[in-house]
């Protein structure tokens, strides 16, 4: 089924959100990530943005204020991989055109666009081609300790906050490492990122007061305690960071809530495992909602002090992601409400069930989950790859080839073939078009079990 009929057959149905919750509730990704169709043969990340993409944007954008989401944190917005050494050049006017289209249809459903920005790293490849004395230990990121990488750092911010109205942005200084020259290694990883997010911080503040900066933590040692006085000085200058992989936890579960209450700004994660939209698949060549795994590490989160989250695109033509967007962003914009509550509700909304059958296709989305999920370490936080990122054609399914042993493999085709079954037995008592979702998901468990046979 066409995503476009899955949108409309439930976002009319969707309840308004609580008004207490997360105070920053992003939906992020790449530019193309939400998809319904894959850009199968294009290099990653694809820049496509066409008529096609902006309307699979406009039905993202309704549900997201059906659901509560109320930030876009979208990456791609300027360019591809590399900032042209003419930065002004980036952005062609047909492009130009179609973002402004974007952001105008994000904001006419009160959606804020947060764009994302690298710092110093990711984007600057062809500058250090043309510039290589700001290239020092590392081929991918300018020298942090140099005042001519700050000078292309500034006109980047320039260019990204006046070449189109956005909300704010989202700042990542560590997406392809940080400089190790002998002036840089001076600072550890946490007070090295947090000095350039500083500066990026309070430049933007003060040409652009009232424009939202986030920090991405990628690179910090948020389980190191010894971070604690550099996090809380870069919570100063922010509205809110985000540990992507929940690394405070890692040694001391204690020292998230520690870190949270020293801060001045909102903190959060991703929101729990994250399947990552595969850019070359079919959308029917996966199944796996992340659904008790996701609510517990929110609610959690909530009961920590932390009040932002940057969830994942998903595409919303696969059921699975589809349900786990809708109960991600119901327990962030209602927190006190148990997660299990906004499933049942969810599932109600979308598959219009009768109570026993609303139960029974909960159980059965579970039992899906918790097929892949057991397999995993507990209280896995970040991405899950279904193929390799960067490639230019579909890949293999690396989820169950790399993350999986054999023997694991051979438990989740066996789980899957039972999970397969209950839905089935589920079907005729649906009408459309919740019994199309189920055909779908039927298909869906079907290719996964074609990839773990393959």
């Amino acid at each position: 089924m066409h995503r476009r009929t899955f949108v409309a057959a439930t976002v009319a149905a969707a309840a308004p959100p609580a008004a207490e919750g997360f105070r920053y509730r992003g939906y992020l990704g790449w530019i193309t990530d939400l998809a319904t169709q894959a850009d199968t043969h294009a290099t990653w990340p694809s820049m496509r943005l066409d008529e096609a993409l902006v309307r699979d944007y406009r039905e993202s954008f309704a549900l997201m204020k059906q659901l509560g989401l109320r930030d876009l944190c979208v990456w791609g917005l300027y360019v591809s991989r590399a900032w042209p050494v003419d930065i002004a050049a980036a952005v062609p006017p047909a492009r130009g055109r179609m973002v402004e289209k974007l952001i105008g249809a994000a904001h006419a459903q009160g959606v804020k666009v947060v764009s994302g920005l690298g710092v110093y790293s990711w984007g600057f490849e062809e500058i250090l081609k043309a510039h290589p004395h700001l290239m020092k230990g590392n081929r991918s990121a300018m020298c942090g300790s140099e005042e001519e990488s700050w000078e292309w750092m500034r006109k980047v911010i320039d260019f990204v906050f006046t070449r189109f109205p956005i909300d704010g942005v989202s700042m990542q200084s560590a997406d392809q490492g940080r400089c190790t020259c002998a002036r840089c290694s001076r600072f550890s990883e946490t007070e090295y990122h947090a000095r350039l997010n500083i500066r990026c911080a309070d430049y933007i503040h003060s040409k652009w007061p009232g424009k939202r900066v986030a920090v991405s933590g990628w690179g910090m040692r948020f389980e190191d305690p010894a971070s604690l006085p550099h996090l809380a000085e870069l919570s100063r200058h922010i509205d809110y960071l985000i540990d992507v992989r929940d690394s405070s936890r890692r040694r001391d579960r204690r020292l998230r809530h520690k870190i949270i209450q020293s801060l001045s700004c909102a903190f959060g994660t991703l929101g729990g495992p994250q399947v990552e939209p595969p850019q070359h698949w079919p959308r029917d060549r996966w199944f796996l909602p992340t659904l008790r795994s996701a609510g517990e590490h929110l609610e959690e989160l909530y009961r920590d002090g932390g009040r932002a989250c940057e969830w994942f695109y998903h595409i919303l033509a696969n059921p699975g992601d589809e349900l786990s967007t809708w109960v991600a962003a119901k327990v962030l914009a209602d927190p006190a409400t148990p997660w299990r509550k906004h499933l049942e509700s969810s599932v109600e909304q979308i598959y219009r069930a009768p109570a026993g059958v609303r139960d029974d296709l909960c159980e059965a989305f579970l039992a899906a989950e918790s097929a892949y999920l057991r397999h995993l370490p507990p209280d896995t936080c970040g991405t899950i790859s279904l193929e390799p990122l960067v490639s230019s054609e579909p890949g293999p399914p690396v989820y169950l080839l790399k993350r999986l042993t054999p023997e694991q493999r051979a438990a989740y085709a066996a789980d899957l073939k039972t999970v397969r079954a209950r839905f089935e037995k589920l079907a005729p008592a649906l009408r459309d078009p919740a019994r199309d979702r189920i055909r779908f998901i039927l298909r869906s468990i079907d290719n996964v079990r074609k990839d773990l046979t393959a």
